[in-house]
């Protein structure tokens, strides 16, 4: 009797104990959702604050275009070395790093007026982000069973779209009552609280990332189907991050938007992308992924061309290029993790990525504002979605995958 009570005892203390660590999970997961919110946040929101640092700093477009250039040479800097830092302080270290980073940079850019400072401050913003996704999907790849983690990733993910709609929103209804220095402080208030609420109630998955085989990076860099994922990536980011960067610069200098008005309707325009991403996983699984990535891009081009017509199809292009454009990414993801043999399928994406959000989210918005200063803004535009419509081809010419 007394043994049968022990085991019920313990049956029911292991049954508490899981409790336990799902609901440490699920918590883990929300906070991992909001710091991915706050990083991606504190990387685009400079793109409706552009022409407010033209105006206060008397920049051009070009060099005020150079700032996302900046950001993302720092972005791939450090998503190149996540795997070596990791491996040496631990995934929440890196996590809570990637955080203090980003709050004492953004600390540092509304403090001064200096563009070489400035420029150094948007590098180092790039450099704090980028050691924080590889870290985040390991630890959440450890907290989740291998069948909860598509829901896990799915939560996780939202926080992109999310940022893409409330950062023109922000500055949007906050700019007309405070000056752009004090819309960068606010959200250094957040950073470090959510740095604080990681260090306390995170989860340390105690693993560590073994540091990387040089050899597999020249095996991959030989693979010829990864540099054509590196350039389809390169599109799917010009077309998501790279003409968000811009798009509000165009509208107010090339249509005659007021800031309010470009800033509401771009934010409004990404409300459907939350529900789109997780369309597109279904339509990349039932016309197979390269076709997906084709069609997706092909689309999404010929959307960005319409961005320089006029304004009845301006304004059908704004709120339809972008819901094609988040389509882009399940496919591209699911394509990319089968490039190369096996043995480099581990850091293809931390080769990928870097590498295509240098072009994507750094150098296609630089030479789309270069243009605009000799008058070819919308010129610009239109090249890239002619470029982004040609890139859909691409995919006939790769091997691997369906």
């Amino acid at each position: 009797m007394k043994a049968r009570e022990t085991n019920d005892t313990a049956t029911v203390r292991q049954a508490g104990n899981a409790v336990f660590r799902s609901d440490h999970s699920i918590v883990a997961l929300f906070l991992l959702g909001g710091i991915f919110y706050l990083n991606f946040f504190s990387r685009i929101f400079s793109a409706p604050l552009l022409p407010e640092f033209e105006r206060t700093l008397h920049l051009t477009h070009g060099q005020a275009g150079l700032f996302f250039f900046f950001i993302s040479c720092g972005y791939f800097l450090s998503l190149l070395a996540s795997g070596f830092i990791s491996s040496c302080i631990g995934h929440k270290r890196s996590i809570i790093l990637s955080m203090a980073g980003i709050g004492l940079s953004l600390g540092l850019l509304s403090l001064t007026t200096n563009i070489a400072v400035i420029r150094t401050t948007f590098f180092l913003v790039g450099l704090s982000a980028g050691t924080y996704l590889p870290s985040a999907i390991a630890t959440i790849s450890s907290l989740f069973a291998p069948h909860l983690r598509g829901r896990a990733f799915a939560v996780h993910e939202l926080a992109p779209n999310l940022a893409f709609l409330t950062a023109p929103m922000y500055v949007a209804l906050l700019l007309p009552h405070l000056s752009w220095r004090q819309l960068i402080r606010l959200p250094i208030a957040f950073l470090l609280v959510a740095c604080l609420l990681y260090a306390l109630w995170g989860r340390d998955v105690r693993i560590r990332t073994p540091k990387p085989d040089i050899n597999l990076y020249r095996i991959l860099l030989r693979h010829r189907d990864f540099h054509i994922m590196v350039i389809l990536f390169s599109l799917g980011i010009t077309s998501t991050l790279g003409i968000f960067s811009v798009l509000p610069t165009y509208l107010i200098s090339v249509h005659g938007f007021t800031e309010h008005q470009a800033n509401m309707l771009i934010g409004a325009s990404r409300i459907p992308t939350l529900g789109a991403a997780l369309a597109g996983g279904f339509f990349a699984d039932y016309f197979g992924h390269r076709r997906a990535i084709g069609l997706v891009l092909f689309c999404s081009g010929i959307m960005t061309i319409l961005l320089t017509q006029n304004r009845q199809l301006l304004h059908i292009a704004i709120w339809v290029q972008p819901i094609l454009a988040v389509c882009f990414f399940p496919a591209g993801f699911a394509l990319l993790s089968r490039i190369g043999p096996p043995e480099t399928r581990g850091i293809t994406v931390s080769l990928t990525i870097p590498l295509a959000f240098v072009i994507g989210g750094g150098i296609m918005p630089a030479v789309i504002t270069r243009m605009a200063d000799y008058g070819l803004f919308a010129t610009a535009i239109g090249l890239t979605g002619i470029l982004i419509a040609a890139g859909g081809f691409l995919v006939l010419f790769m091997q691997d995958g369906p």
